[in-house]
């Protein structure tokens, strides 16, 4: 996805957000600086992704920080953890188990920090049934379940962290489908993003067949960098299902396919990339050809 004007203030909200957490006495140098380098950086055609990617890494590099959200991130895991047998009660009484588990995967899609939604992962509680209610849309669910019928080995992407742990529920649906799953966590912190340490405090680990990890510090994926047994792992998925906005904005410029996105459509250029209205549950196939 290219990166637009809106993706800009957004994108420098969301490094004022990370700068305030660590030392606000920066934010006037750590905001000149990433300000500096999205102009010198944004040209016509610049993956919105990539571009963040290098944003994020000036801003974590100033802070002199590894992981400037690690207390947020440890909360949304506690809070989701928290939510996770009331997912499980909704999937057990569904009539639709697999479509619930898909919903409460999307539910904590909506715990992402410093980008004008949620500011506390405890928001979750309050909203969490609600977003659980609500139809997709647009609502791809028809087709991802003939190819899931049709598939052997998928691949998952995670996202935030907090929303690993709300996984779970669609992670046991698609197992309990004889289906392999792979599950793919970021290879270094970044913003909210679930690493091999959150893969394991989830629970989530104890689900898969396996799992893997992006390599590198990366918004969503950047799989020229992506180490060769991930690049193996795409070519032998007969289907990848990418959880978030980040991994939508990193894949829709390749042709791998067939992948369904899952996730809530929380601004306006990606829920017009992905063909949404915005602050929507969205469940998005994408085929090869299409």
């Amino acid at each position: 996805m290219d990166f637009s004007a809106e993706c800009a203030p957004c994108l420098l909200r969301r490094i004022l957000f990370q700068t305030r957490l660590v030392d606000p006495c920066k934010e006037e140098n750590v905001m000149s600086s990433c300000l500096r380098l999205v102009a010198e950086e944004w040209r016509p055609g610049i993956n919105s992704a990539a571009l963040a990617t290098k944003v994020h890494r000036l801003s974590y590099d100033m802070l002199e920080v590894s992981d400037p959200y690690a207390e947020l991130k440890a909360e949304a895991n506690r809070v989701a953890a928290s939510l996770l047998p009331r997912a499980e009660e909704l999937v057990e009484g569904s009539r639709d188990r697999l479509k619930t588990a898909i919903l409460v995967a999307i539910a904590g899609n909506v715990m992402d920090f410093g980008i004008g939604g949620f500011e506390s992962p405890d928001e979750l509680r309050h909203t969490f049934e609600s977003l659980v209610s609500q139809e997709p849309e647009p609502n791809d669910l028809g087709r991802l379940r003939e190819l899931l019928q049709g598939a052997k080995e998928v691949l998952y992407l995670f996202d935030n962290c907090g929303e690993i742990v709300l996984d779970i529920p669609l992670l046991r649906e698609l197992k309990a489908m004889g289906l392999k799953v792979t599950g793919v966590v970021k290879g270094e912190p970044i913003i909210t993003d679930a690493t091999w340490e959150d893969l394991s405090l989830s629970g989530a680990d104890k689900v898969l067949d396996a799992g893997l990890t992006t390599g590198v510090f990366a918004i969503g994926l950047d799989l020229d960098r992506a180490p060769e047994a991930l690049k193996e792992a795409f070519q032998r998925a007969d289907l990848i299902i990418a959880k978030g906005m980040a991994n939508f904005e990193a894949l829709s410029d390749t042709d791998i396919k067939p992948i369904a996105h899952l996730l809530r459509s929380k601004c306006h250029p990606v829920a017009k990339a992905i063909g949404s209205k915005k602050d929507r549950n969205v469940i998005r196939v994408f085929e090869r050809g299409a």
